[in-house]
Parts: structure tokens; sequence; C-alpha cells
């Protein structure tokens, strides 16, 4: 009796769990509540060690809750060696797999893999039409266009060197050309209607991101060069550069100190926002108005963080910890107050919101 009495119990827990669970989630094998769709949340690449294959990827609800190889669990393979990063254009998650030379597609709803595309070494994607979206690609120093009815790619762009960064406004598509493992100082501007490069603009050593605000205005982050000599001391070093550009025309430019290499910028979903690392030894994460005149000094965010977002009136940053073991994500509003922290993949990078 006691046993039956024991079961009944259990089942009436298990009832009322499920029961105050949302209507979309679920409890896994482990009693763990798991999103069984993803609107309520974000994403988080997780790169992997280089070599092994076991990049992954990370969903966080709302409230915190983390599922982590999200997209192993529902597929019969592993996503691959080194996730770059993703976007969602339509109903698919596009992931780039830099390492593994491809990008995998794969339904939004519940992340089952619908295409792969063959590319060479992928950085990031950028829908430019209901039918195409660019790829930026180190291993072509150009952009893969692709056909988004087929998921195939149907032509390639040359830009310059190591093309990483992507964003397109006003018709135009924005390239910054990090150089790869060299050295480029240019943003390639291509016309989505032709699939033509018709200008390439020189803002600085490094460009490495770029992010639209609300005006349609183009900003672009440079990181400046540190030329080292065989005993690793500097020889020479350029500034970084935060610059705005409007159609092929560079509108300002702020110049960050000598010693000072920016990257990861991104804009809240006002678009009134940017914020971005100052890439230093210590590093922290600053913020800049679209209509502020100066770079700031204070920062807010006192931390620093392998990779950075901004979406829903937060600020994310991922912790790579030691580059071996599972990393971190963090929540902070936009004032640099912590909101909460999860552990998530190995190499955590970047993030890609619904």
């Amino acid at each position: 009796m006691k046993m039956k009495l024991r079961k009944l119990g259990i089942l009436a827990m298990a009832i009322t769990v499920m029961a105050s669970c949302k209507k979309d989630q679920m409890i896994n094998d482990g009693g763990v509540i798991v999103p069984e769709n993803y609107d309520n949340g974000y994403f988080v690449t997780n790169e992997g060690n280089f070599g092994t294959g076991n990049g992954s990827i990370s969903f966080v609800t709302d409230e915190g809750t983390v599922e982590n190889a999200v997209f192993e669990s529902v597929n019969s393979f592993v996503l691959g060696d080194v996730v770059q990063s993703m976007n969602i254009i339509g109903a698919n998650a596009y992931v780039l797999v830099n390492g593994s030379a491809k990008i995998e597609v794969a339904t939004i709803t519940d992340m089952k893999s619908v295409a792969t595309i063959d590319v060479v070494s992928p950085r990031f994607i950028a829908k430019v039409s209901d039918a195409k979206a660019y790829v930026t690609d180190w291993g072509i120093n150009g952009v893969q266009v692709i056909d988004l009815t087929t998921n195939t790619v149907s032509s390639t762009i040359t830009c310059g060197t190591g093309p990483e960064g992507i964003a397109v406004s006003n018709g135009f598509a924005y390239v910054c050309n990090v150089g790869g493992w060299g050295l480029d100082n240019t943003v390639s501007v291509i016309d989505i209607a032709t699939d033509a490069v018709v200008a390439t603009l020189t803002v600085g050593d490094k460009p490495n991101s770029v992010q639209v605000d609300v005006n349609g205005a183009v900003w672009v982050l440079t990181g400046g060069y540190t030329e080292y000599d065989d005993d690793w001391n500097v020889v020479s070093e350029t500034a970084g550069n935060l610059v705005k550009i409007i159609g092929n025309t560079i509108e300002a430019t702020y110049t960050f100190a000598v010693g000072n290499h920016p990257e990861d910028l991104v804009i809240n979903d006002a678009g009134t926002t940017l914020y971005y690392s100052d890439g230093s030894w210590s590093k922290a994460v600053y913020s800049f108005q679209i209509s502020d005149t100066d770079l700031s000094s204070t920062p807010v965010i006192n931390k620093s963080f392998y990779g950075l977002g901004s979406a829903n009136g937060y600020i994310y940053g991922t912790d790579a910890v030691d580059y071996t073991q599972q990393g971190w994500s963090f929540r902070y509003t936009e004032n640099g107050s912590l909101v909460d922290s999860v552990q998530v993949g190995v190499i955590p990078g970047g993030y890609c919101f619904n």
C-alpha cells in the first residue's frame, strides 16, 4: 500500500510540474524543463574545440532555462568544427560552421536539418531579399550568394581580404574586410540588385563588425593593427575607429586611443545605442548613442567577454573561460546590472535572437 501511495504521490507531483510549464515547454529525460519551440529566448553559438568537431548551439529561455546541443538532440549527426555564427531567415536557422566548410540549414521550430550548403570558410550571413542572402567567406575573399529558395550557392562576389561582418541598408550590403590572417582596411559596398561591388571605402585597419541604426546609417568598427617582432615586442600600432557611413560616403570617424583594439559592435533593438568591447587586455563594454559626438571613457560593464549581443533591452556577453570547458552567457540590463548567467557550450562566441 505504501508503494502504491508513493507512486500516486510521484504521479501527482509530475502532473503538477507539467501543468506549471508553459505550453511551449516539455520535460526531457533528465526531468529538466526545456522549450518545445524556440520563440521565447535566445541562441548561443558555441565554437567548440578546434579540430574536434564539437561545435554546438545552446538555447536559453527568457526564464533562464538552458538546453545545450539543440541541433544534435534532434539530428543524427553533430554540427561540426567551429560554429562561427547563426542567423534566422524566414522559417529557417542558418548555422555557419567555419571549420567544416558548410552552412547547416534547420527549421527554427525544432532545429531539424533541412539542407547543407557547401562553402569554404564562412563567417557571417545576412538576408538581402526574400530569395537571397550573402555569406562572407574568408576562403574566397568574397561573398557567397545563397539562393534561399533552393538553399544553394548561386554565385560569388569578390571583395577585399578576409570578409567578416556584413549588414544591409537601403539597397546596399556593407562588407567589413578584416584581412583574415593578414591586413585590410576597407569596406566593400555591394549593390544587392546587381550583386556588384560599387564602392570600396577605406575605414581603418581591420574592420571587424558592422551595424545599421534606426535611420539607416551604417556603423563600422575597426580594431586597428599591431605589428610584432619575433620576440613579440610591439613594432608599430594603429588605432581603431568607429565609422559612420551613409550611402557610399563616410560621414564621421571617431578614433580610439592607440592600444585599444575595439571589436564586437552590436546595437539595441531601437537602433539608437551601439555597444562594443574596447579590445584591450582589460576589456570592458562601452556604449555610444548614435547622436554622440565623442567616444565614452566610462564602461557600461567592466568585464571581459569573448562575444557580445544586444536584444530585448539587455546586453549579453559570453565567457569562454579557459577555451576547453563549457563557457557561460551573462545577461545585463542596459545600465550594466547583472540579471543572470547560465552555463552553455564550449567556447561560446556569439548570439542569435529570434
